[in-house]
């Protein structure tokens, strides 16, 4: 049986082994602009670098 309106039957929420995992913390930031060499493209792979691994160009500040 169907019914719309406010009368209308709303199924329970499913189970919680059915919903999506919550997001765990941390992660990559949604910008990693800041670890792209500006001279030669690679991104960096060391969390904090400063400098390129491949040329030695320095990386852009992250700011504040």
């Amino acid at each position: 049986m169907t019914t719309h309106g406010p009368d209308a039957e709303v199924p329970p929420p499913p189970p919680a082994a059915h919903r999506a995992p919550e997001p765990a913390g941390g992660g990559e930031p949604a910008c990693m602009l800041h670890l792209v060499c500006p001279d030669c493209g690679r991104l960096a792979d060391e969390h904090g670098a400063r400098s390129c691994s491949r040329c030695g160009a320095p990386l852009p500040d992250c700011g504040p």
